[in-house]
């Protein structure tokens, strides 16, 4: 793997053959142009080998073009005739990466987000392929004069590593090998460990947890494991059943869901919810859900309708909210939410 040294200069080099303005560039042009950038000594020899590795090591059709007496992407052959035919290759882009100063922003942003991901086991796998794309980052940061580390100005919601996505890597593996799983699994409210069988078709996260949905050959649906609540796991030689014959579409399971908490046979309601016009302004810069509709949006009212399943994890959600909203319908979750907001009350009362 090239180092970050030799990937600048590749990657100087890359643009100096894209430049519409200035094309082909001759070997003195590129040796200027890298010993400028690095502040470093660099020969004939080394262009040769760097243009050598690119065309080797990432499909580079550099060429010279011996009427302008400079290098292209791009490919040359002779005719019937014994000409010597150039044609320009305006689509190749090395590494595939070609970042403006806003896609540097963006990956910038992105990599600070990962950072709360540094220790899980699923990275390990992918190590070189990150390198690659994190060193070209950098270097095309290097390229775009970024003086400062987006570090220092962006903090992330990040609770420290949680339990749990050690066990991502061999869950995703046995998904993508279609391969029953064998754990050892414990509740929370429970001290002991149960074994578990799951064929798995689906990874979930939800608030800084991940799940695993599967068919649960024992009760015979669909069911959802928290990872972080697995014990051990080994993978199984045994084929998974394939979810088209139990009429399950990974894809389309949690639709008409908030969270991670349904079951199969549940069905979506149409609800609706009546705010105040601040948690208004919030809920229309980010909706609750995707199905989320606005009925009313007036000074006094922000009303919405969903499609959903009523689960636990939406009436957390729901409450969460507190003083600023009141549930219209359907009734049983004015009810549900009645009782809890009652319960809460109480307990404050003893």
């Amino acid at each position: 793997m090239a180092n970050k040294n030799q990937l600048l200069r590749y990657l100087i080099i890359d643009e100096l053959l894209r430049n519409r303005q200035k094309k082909f560039p001759t070997k003195e042009d590129i040796l200027e142009v890298i010993r400028d950038r690095t502040d470093k000594d660099y020969s004939d020899s080394s262009l040769e080998k760097d243009m050598k590795a690119m065309r080797a090591n990432f499909n580079a059709p550099i060429e010279f073009h011996n009427f302008h007496r400079g290098y292209f992407y791009g490919y040359k052959q002779k005719n019937k005739r014994g000409e010597m035919i150039y044609e320009e290759d305006r689509e190749y882009r090395f590494m595939s990466i070609s970042l403006s100063q806003k896609d540097l922003t963006a990956l910038n942003f992105a990599e600070s987000i990962l950072q709360g991901f540094k220790d899980t086991n699923i990275f390990g796998e992918f190590t070189d392929a990150i390198n690659k794309v994190l060193d070209a980052v950098e270097i095309s940061k290097q390229l775009k004069d970024t003086e400062k580390g987006y570090k220092n100005f962006i903090q992330t919601e990040n609770a420290g590593y949680t339990l749990g996505r050690g066990w991502l890597s061999d869950v995703l593996m046995s998904i993508k090998e279609q391969k029953q799983i064998h754990f050892e699994y414990k509740k929370f409210a429970q001290e002991d460990v149960s074994q578990r069988t799951l064929h798995p078709y689906l990874l979930k996260e939800f608030k800084g947890r991940w799940y695993v949905v599967g068919y649960n050959p024992d009760r015979q649906s669909i069911a959802t494991f928290a990872l972080d609540r697995i014990v051990s796991l080994q993978i199984s030689s045994l084929s998974v059943m394939y979810p088209e014959k139990l009429g399950f579409e990974p894809d389309r399971y949690y639709d008409n869901c908030f969270g991670i908490t349904r079951l199969s046979e549940e069905k979506a309601e149409e609800i609706i919810l009546s705010f105040d016009s601040f948690s208004g302004n919030y809920l229309k810069t980010k909706p609750l859900h995707s199905t989320q509709e606005i009925l009313i949006d007036t000074e006094q009212e922000f009303r919405i309708r969903l499609e959903l399943i009523i689960n636990r994890d939406l009436v957390m959600e729901l409450l969460s909210f507190g003083d600023s909203l009141k549930v219209i319908s359907p009734k049983r979750l004015v009810e549900e939410m009645k009782s809890l907001l009652k319960a809460t009350l109480e307990r404050y009362n003893q």
